[in-house]
């Protein structure tokens, strides 16, 4: 009995096995780390201070700016916090539910047009995708886009096979939500939805328009919604919209969180690669380690799947298999992939390594579905069958040559992984060509295990790598402002702010944190916006909004540029500099750290 009811719902056993891994990648000792974003973590604090600000997203309890992201990721977080209490597990929790949920997700969307094995495999990958890891385990808010997102194709894939117009609008409708979790980035997914519904359907081709018409605007409509609610608020009541440049929502959303990511003219503008845009960028150290582990064998994978058809038609492609269930999803997990990598590849915009997590769940989907094609087509005759070899054969060199440059990996602590990622591919790959040579790979479930073995063994280091977030040792590395804020926690006078310092949000984040108190972040999350005219810092001190403010000292500029960061607030400075008293260093800043030596901390209680 229990053989048969194994035999019967294997596949959700192994499920269940996949998702309890992903728990424990995603939830493993979190309670024991800090907050690994504390400028979210801190508007998520300043939020259950003050729920009042939380419309607006504000970074701090008075509302002084907001973070650079729209609201509903942190508002899920705050939700969260209030619930089990604020900490770190709590802020975090959502991502790692997303995380999970997302590989979930992954292996309902291929499980019914490519088969349970498919799905498995992708979810697996998925759940062990060092980016995505990081992302489950992190106060950004990536994994609910991801998850988000991956809920709008599922609903989508329905859409097209019950063609159905409000099905399309509720994937949308996802769609505008994960826009108002990390704004353009949700939008990855909106080609696929188009290709969707308009290849996926059998209506009548002006029909297919009208709605894909209709989605578009229920699209812009639910995207834009707390941008134009927001934006509709006189500035003077509400925060200023940090890092929009403009104070204003559109603003952020073009600038910061749009033309930044795409056109960045600073020098040296960040990326989350050293290497030039190119066609390799991906495979440089330091992020091919996050993602690029199975990338070739998915792009191999992908060889299989063209079908000449017979006319470049509509008809010519339908009869092809493109337009079928499995080729609309073929097609929407290309469209999401490939313009990410080619984004990714050749932007010289600005974007951070862990990014990289919004293009891992269609790399998922294609190493499954492709590994499925690939062995359904080796266990054949025709010369395509042995595109499994060469796929295993040259992802295990790529893995091979990526962890040889990883120092972690030295030999004589973790060099064991390199050879067993060697040994296992080189046997695979023997394996199968002794098999197909012999002509006996249709034979049994001989071909069966080999094949298993071979994608096996290019399992292990992704897999590997995943496990380090979970095993992290906490940091203890002393915090270089805590002599500062144990100052300003002795000489509270019950101001508004505790203080109105320049550092970029991360640190003022800290701050809040560590006090409970709101924090002035004059400079807004870079530290370069400029919020305040210098006509209203009397105001400010008068009323008993601030009393202590950190300047730039004027000494040498630190290797951070942080003194040029925030050059555009100089008037400013120089006023707190004029009218106010210096505190002397050493009552501040004992220890003489490096960091706060290049500032100087002013008491403006008797400059109004």
């Amino acid at each position: 009995m229990r053989s048969a009811w194994a035999s019967k719902y294997w596949a959700e056993i192994l499920l269940l096995g996949i998702i309890g891994l992903s728990g424990f990648l995603n939830l493993w000792n979190l309670w024991n780390l800090g907050f690994s974003n504390p400028y979210y973590a801190a508007a998520v604090r300043s939020m259950l201070s003050n729920p009042g600000i939380a419309f607006f997203n504000s970074f701090d309890a008075v509302g002084f700016v907001t973070v650079d992201k729209p609201p509903i990721g942190i508002w899920v977080q705050a939700a969260s916090a209030a619930v089990f209490g604020f900490s770190n597990l709590s802020v975090t929790l959502p991502q790692a539910l997303a995380g999970i949920g997302s590989v979930a997700l992954i292996y309902f969307i291929l499980r019914r047009p490519f088969g349970k094995p498919a799905g498995l495999l992708a979810a697996f990958v998925l759940a062990t995708t060092p980016v995505f890891v990081i992302i489950s385990r992190n106060g950004t808010m990536d994994a609910q886009l991801v998850f988000v997102v991956l809920l709008a194709l599922l609903v989508a894939l329905k859409a097209a096979r019950e063609q159905s117009l409000w099905l399309l609008l509720l994937s949308v409708v996802l769609v505008g939500i994960g826009f108002n979790i990390k704004m353009i980035q949700a939008f990855v997914v909106v080609p696929a939805i188009i290709a969707i519904y308009l290849f996926g359907t059998t209506l009548p081709t002006r029909e297919k328009i009208a709605h894909l018409a209709i989605a578009l605007l229920v699209l812009a409509a639910v995207s834009l919604s707390w941008a134009i609610a927001v934006d509709a608020v006189p500035t003077d009541q509400r925060p200023y919209i940090g890092s929009s440049g403009d104070n204003s929502v559109i603003g952020l959303m073009l600038g910061h969180n749009g033309e930044e990511a795409f056109v960045s003219e600073a020098e040296g503008a960040f990326t989350g690669s050293m290497l030039p845009p190119g066609p390799f960028r991906l495979f440089d150290q330091g992020i091919d380690n996050y993602l690029s582990w199975l990338l070739p064998f998915a792009l191999i994978g992908l060889l299989v799947w063209w079908r000449r058809p017979a006319a470049l038609s509509s008809d010519g492609l339908r009869n092809a298999g493109f337009f079928s269930e499995k080729g609309i999803t073929l097609l929407a997990l290309c469209l999401w992939l490939l313009p990410g990598l080619l984004y990714f590849s050749f932007t010289p915009g600005y974007w951070a390594s862990y990014y990289l997590a919004t293009i891992a769940p269609p790399l998922a989907g294609l190493v499954g579905i492709g590994a499925a094609a690939m062995f359904q087509e080796y266990r054949g005759d025709r010369p395509v069958g042995w595109v499994l070899v060469a796929a295993v054969f040259v992802t295990g060199l790529v893995q091979v040559w990526t962890l040889s440059k990883i120092f972690i990996y030295d030999p004589l602590g973790y060099g064991s992984l390199e050879a067993i990622v060697l040994v296992g591919s080189l046997i695979g790959t023997g394996m199968l060509v002794w098999l197909r040579l012999k002509k006996v790979q249709a034979a049994g479930r001989c071909s069966v295990s080999v094949a298993c073995i071979a994608v096996a063994a290019l399992l292990v280091a992704p897999a590997a790598w995943s496990c380090v977030p979970a095993i992290m040792v906490p940091s203890t590395a002393a915090d270089s402002t805590a002599g500062f804020v144990a100052f300003l926690r002795s000489h509270d006078t019950n101001t508004a702010y505790l203080a109105a310092v320049p550092f970029n949000g991360y640190m003022v984040g800290s701050m809040i944190l560590d006090t409970g108190r709101p924090v002035m972040a004059l400079g807004g999350f870079s530290g370069m916006d400029q919020i305040l005219s210098v006509t209203k810092m009397p105001e400010l001190i008068h009323n008993r909004t601030v009393q202590y403010v950190l300047v730039p000292s004027g000494t040498s500029p630190p290797s951070t540029n942080l003194t040029e960061s925030v050059s555009g607030n100089d008037a400013i400075f120089s006023w707190v500099a004029d009218h106010c008293t210096q505190v002397p260093a050493s009552a501040w800043n004992g220890n003489n750290d490096p960091l706060l030596r290049q500032y100087a901390l002013y008491d403006c209680s008797g400059a109004a």
